[in-house]
């Protein structure tokens, strides 16, 4: 794990998910300086690197916690070199991530930031399943489910919210199909429509259900911000 000092101006690299988002709280409580957050837009739809799901729409979780968002097309061909390119420019002293177990994403990640003289640090590496999910429940982060591609996660998933009861369900549901509950892998993908940081919430105003076999997503067609209810 990186030296990691306070008041650094630090980098978020997050798709929206419940994982990047729960590693920017933790990188906040850490005393880093959040200046924004960076999204990864593919151009590849089976991403091996990126997340590619509802992406466009971290642009409002930025506006609502009140940092800036920075969108970066990413070739097929140069994935990597993207993501490099872009901090070369934005030029932070800390990258954030949310991998918890992934060599193949960290060790990635870290030789970029490595790269251009950053400090790549993951808050959740190491971290169980169920310690993760029981965290995201803790701090009051509303979560739902955008994709599965895990066998025992079906159609009725899709805009699931992460509640203490299908969070139970889950934790169940993986240990008897052995998929990882977290979804890292891409087993399940999520986005996060509220969490202690947000000063408004996020509510999806259309969205289209799509399955396919034994696997689906949830597009988030239109979003819109509003007051929190206190």
């Amino acid at each position: 794990m990186a030296l990691i000092i306070q008041g650094e101006k630090t980098l978020v690299l997050s798709s929206g998910g419940k994982d990047s988002i729960l590693a920017l709280h933790k990188a906040c409580k850490s005393g880093l300086r959040v200046d924004g957050i960076i999204t990864m837009l593919p151009e590849d739809p089976e991403s091996m690197l990126y997340h590619t799901y509802n992406v466009i729409h971290v642009k409002k979780i930025a506006e609502s916690i009140g940092i800036r968002w920075y969108g970066v097309e990413a070739k097929r061909e140069e994935e990597e070199r993207a993501l490099e390119r872009a901090l070369e420019r934005l030029d932070a002293e800390v990258l954030v991530s949310g991998e918890i177990a992934s060599n193949y994403q960290k060790e990635k990640f870290d030789r970029i930031a490595e790269s251009v003289n950053m400090k790549h640090f993951t808050p959740l590496w190491g971290m169980g399943p169920s310690e993760v999910l029981k965290e995201i429940l803790l701090i009051k982060m509303d979560v739902i489910v955008v994709a599965v591609a895990a066998y025992g996660l079906g159609e009725e998933w899709l805009g699931r919210h992460l509640t203490e009861e299908s969070v139970g369900e889950l934790l169940r549901l993986s240990e008897k199909y052995h998929f990882n509950p977290t979804g890292e892998g891409g087993d399940l993908e999520s986005f996060v429509l509220d969490a202690p940081l947000y000063k408004k919430r996020l509510r999806p105003l259309r969205v289209v259900k799509t399955w396919e076999k034994d696997r689906g997503s949830l597009e988030i067609q239109e979003l819109v911000l509003e007051d929190k209810i206190t």
